[in-house]
């Protein structure tokens, strides 16, 4: 009897799961691998070796990745409601269905043309198009003025845009119960929806941006031969990459003010056309100076801040802000006026709230300061016409993308020659999905939720958040570079940690974000919200000395189409998150298993445990297809390169070394790991 049962435990029924979301996931697991590929020696490609001929790469798209695929998903499943007829929504709902249906709608789009961004411009104390261009007979510049503060503060109260002053209130970082007042360099530069939602960055150098009058007229052949349109971002070649970018943005600003012009031309126009033109590449230029001039005020307040400068923040009354202000803007031989003051009271002119500006201090960082005081300098020395022009090609840029097909194909025509690549506009109706999202969230999801997300999913979400944390805190526990107090204050913070069956994807993910609590030397914020230094010292510099692992680790990462290393220093943050996201869900999932036992099989994998299926579904998380210039992009952002954020992690990982038998010192088991958490 006992030998027949235990042949009877041996040969249990292997339990399969073919339920539709079982069989899809199946599927694209055993599509996207290239079992050729030996797991314990590039598993990044035994896992996706084969997801770019599966999911080829849309036109729209410089890359294209599992989260991508996953995103327009979601936004075809919110495209696919905003557009059904249904009747007894909620007020936001139906104000999302709403601007879906007025932002499908291009026919009126086209008829209104650009009326509704001269009347936007109208209540900003805008002109219709830039003074500038002096289309007018006898206008005398040296009597023109222009209040700028005026402007950005209407263009900060109607918009929500940052122009020349960057403005925020914030929770106190040391006091989170407590708002504070934040001042520094523009922040929120585009308020609007935008597919091509990529960090600014500060390109070109002041000493190309010489106004050139030769090269004005090699180029005003543009604006006036209308069938030259089409190719007139062509033929870059000859050219180096700043001065391709350079002349890209100034033909796209010279023909939005073009467009402008003709719109709302003045009965007393009195240029012809080709002064008209001429004028118009001036003003592109002197746009392009006056912003690349901006640029590098922003860029060298641009640098990393150390987390005791952060903690350390200054705070200042108005009356101090002004007065350093004055001082610098004397020492560039320029004119002080009044600005802070008087910004602030313009800002909250449309609120309830009066300012004590004897109490309400403005918090500045010493770059931020720098920045203020000099960028109140360059204006007090600058032409009002030139200041005025720059603010309005500021707020029309972000406007007119929005408007006629004619405009946004401008900007699409700019956008692919800026890359070097030709790329398809993305479907009308994805794209107004999209920015519906972006701006009506909390009714889209409201809106899309399945009926049984309330009793069926945020009950299993909640239930790996908690065993994630139990996990986190286990291995908090097993840490020997950790004290005993700052172990116990770092299970506070878990404890405190606030939450709104995939572990292999979705656990990682969360994983990642809890660990982001944890990667900041100990300086991020405490169980209470506020940013207080909580570990002790002596755990703190045993926690530098383990990040310098994962710093060589990850510079060691070479991408040999674009002859260059991973920055590991720039990308430790998301680097840390990663690992530890990986060991805490799995962790979380040998919780789940010893509770639940074993999960139902795949279809195709009846072969791999559950731990195996584990770090598949990671490794499939990091699959996508890439272009050189979507890698360009991805070793100046601060997260590294999808290959090695799966490469990384799992080398690291010694229960993934155990799980798939990978012999000591293979690629994938390497005889030195990095481990924090």
């Amino acid at each position: 009897m006992t030998v027949l049962y235990v042949k009877q435990k041996r040969n249990k029924p292997i339990r399969i799961c073919h339920t539709k979301e079982c069989l899809r996931s199946a599927a694209n697991l055993a599509l996207s691998m290239d079992t050729t590929t030996n797991p314990c020696h590039d598993f990044y490609q035994y896992v996706c070796g084969n997801w770019a001929d599966e999911h080829p790469r849309p036109d729209a798209y410089r890359s294209y990745d599992w989260f991508r695929e996953k995103q327009n998903k979601v936004y075809a499943v919110v495209r696919d409601f905003l557009s059904k007829n249904i009747t007894d929504q909620p007020r936001p709902v139906q104000q999302a269905k709403d601007l879906y249906t007025a932002c499908m709608d291009t026919d009126t789009l086209d008829k209104l043309s650009l009326k509704p961004i001269f009347k936007v411009l109208k209540s900003l104390g805008l002109p219709p198009y830039p003074t500038f261009i002096n289309a007018t007979e006898g206008f005398d510049y040296s009597t023109y003025s222009f209040d700028w503060l005026e402007a950005v503060i209407n263009v900060k109260t109607q918009l929500g845009m940052d122009i020349l002053i960057g403005f925020d209130i914030f929770t106190d970082p040391r006091n989170s119960s407590v708002y504070r007042l934040v001042m520094g360099s523009p922040e929120t530069t585009n308020p609007f929806p935008s597919m091509h939602n990529e960090k600014k960055q500060h390109i070109g150098q002041k000493s190309f941006l010489k106004r050139k009058i030769d090269y004005y007229k090699k180029n005003i052949r543009i604006l006036t031969n209308k069938k030259q349109s089409d190719s007139k971002f062509d033929s870059l070649e000859d050219k180096d990459d700043e001065e391709k970018a350079a002349h890209i943005y100034k033909l796209f600003y010279a023909e939005i003010i073009k467009l402008f012009i003709l719109e709302s031309a003045p009965k007393n126009f009195n240029l012809t056309e080709l002064e008209l033109d001429q004028n118009i590449f001036l003003a592109a230029d002197e746009y392009y100076t006056m912003s690349e001039d901006m640029y590098e005020l922003e860029a060298a307040n641009d640098t990393s801040i150390d987390d005791d400068q952060y903690l350390d923040v200054p705070d200042y009354t108005v009356e101090e802000v002004q007065a350093h202000t004055n001082m610098i803007v004397l020492s560039n031989n320029g004119t002080p006026a009044p600005i802070w003051k008087r910004y602030l009271e313009g800002v909250f002119k449309i609120s309830n709230v009066d300012l004590d500006f004897e109490k309400d201090t403005i918090l500045i960082s010493d770059p931020d300061l720098k920045y203020m005081s000099l960028m109140a300098a360059y204006l007090s020395k600058a032409a009002p016409v030139t200041i005025e022009l720059f603010i309005w090609i500021k707020v029309v840029e972000v406007m007119a993308v929005h408007t006629t097909t004619e405009l946004r194909l401008l900007f699409q025509r700019s956008y692919d020659a800026l890359r070097q690549h030709d790329l398809t506009v993305p479907p009308r109706s994805l794209y107004c999905a999209s920015a519906v999202n972006d701006l009506l969230g909390m009714a889209v999801s409201y809106g899309i939720a399945n009926p049984d997300f309330l009793t069926n999913t945020k009950p299993k979400i909640q239930v790996m958040l908690t065993e994630m944390k139990k996990s986190l805190a286990q291995l908090v526990g097993k840490t020997k570079w950790m004290d005993d107090e700052t172990k116990l204050a770092t299970y506070q913070k878990i404890i405190q940690m606030k939450t709104s069956l995939n572990y292999g994807s979705l656990g990682t993910v969360l994983g990642h974000e809890i660990t982001h609590g944890f990667d900041n030397f100990g300086r991020q914020f405490d169980q209470d919200g506020n940013l207080l230094p909580w570990w002790t010292n002596g755990t703190i510099s045993s926690f530098v000395n383990l990040t310098q692992c994962f710093i060589d680790q990850y510079s060691s990462y070479f991408v040999p189409e674009l002859n260059k290393h991973v920055d590991g220093k720039k990308t430790l943050g998301e680097n840390i998150a990663d690992n530890g996201g990986v060991r805490e869900a799995f962790g979380a999932l040998k919780e789940h298993l010893y509770k639940y036992g074993e999960e139902p099989k795949l279809p195709g994998f009846e072969h791999l445990s559950s731990e195996q299926l584990f770090f598949l579904s990671y490794g499939n998380l990091w699959c996508g297809v890439q272009t050189k210039e979507s890698l360009k992009s991805e070793l100046s952002d601060e997260h590294s390169p999808q290959h090695f954020r799966a490469q990384g992690a799992l080398q690291n990982n010694e229960d993934f070394a155990r799980v798939w038998r990978c012999p000591p010192g293979s690629p994938m088991n390497p005889r030195q790991r990095c481990v924090i958490f």
